[in-house]
């Protein structure tokens, strides 16, 4: 049976588009360098202090002590560091601003880390599904014009930054120092700006620790360590 050229061209069309939404869906549902399983890593974490109980208001009174010694300087630094690219870690890798845009092969190596870890984060907020701190006290402003939407527990930006200091640590080993306190502050600025608990940062670095050993068992990710480290050595100052 003979097809007419526009039913040929419709079903050539629908091909193209088939595989084109398969690629997508590689590309940005699954992770670079982790299995995507996320059971193993939600079953991490105790469940997190219930809203009324007294570990939830230390914590609530912490945030609103942070807060009420908090400066329009650090709100403004709070704020820049709610964006997690890893231009945030340029100074802490001893280059200068700016420097990053230079670096293709260390910008994709550290995009395909925040894609694999994403999931897994998302699947753990959505387990536990934790109110944010100003849901709780309406005392406590955040220092986000928009504050977020998903749930608190754990903080997927303290997970972020624990992760992307050590990671950027293998790639610049002797920096490892200034990197691990660059995520320790990239950290807490969210409680600085009152969008996470004290206990929302400390299950993001128990997260980080074991997103860590799992993206460092990755061939892929091994690899891509040592170019990034090629081209990073190559713009290096110090």
């Amino acid at each position: 049976m003979k097809l007419s050229r526009r039913a040929l061209s419709l079903a050539v069309g629908a091909v193209v588009l088939g595989l084109a939404g398969q690629y997508w869906h590689q590309q940005h549902e699954q992770p670079a360098y982790l299995p995507g399983d996320t059971a193993e890593f939600v079953g991490l974490f105790a469940p997190p202090p219930a809203a009324d109980s007294p570990q939830t208001r230390r914590e609530l009174d912490e945030l609103l002590e942070i807060q009420r010694l908090r400066t329009a300087e650090q709100s403004a630094a709070a704020r820049d560091d709610s964006s997690t690219d890893v231009a945030r870690f340029t100074g802490a890798l001893g280059l200068k601003p700016g420097t990053d845009v230079q670096l293709p092969a260390l910008r994709r190596f550290t995009q395909r880390v925040e894609d694999s870890i994403r999931p897994y984060v998302r699947d753990a907020k959505r387990h536990f599904d934790r109110a944010r701190p100003y849901a709780i006290e309406p005392r406590i402003q955040p220092c986000l014009a928009n504050t977020p939407r998903d749930a608190s527990y754990p903080s997927g930006h303290a997970t972020y930054a624990f992760v992307m200091a050590s990671v950027l640590a293998d790639v610049a080993p002797t920096r490892r120092t200034q990197l691990i306190a660059r995520g320790e502050e990239f950290a807490h600025q969210r409680m600085v700006c009152g969008v996470h608990f004290a206990s929302d940062i400390e299950a993001g670095r128990v997260g980080a620790r074991w997103l860590l050993s799992q993206l460092r068992a990755s061939p892929q990710y091994r690899a891509d360590v040592v170019a990034a480290t090629t081209e990073l050595r190559e713009v290096r100052t110090e």
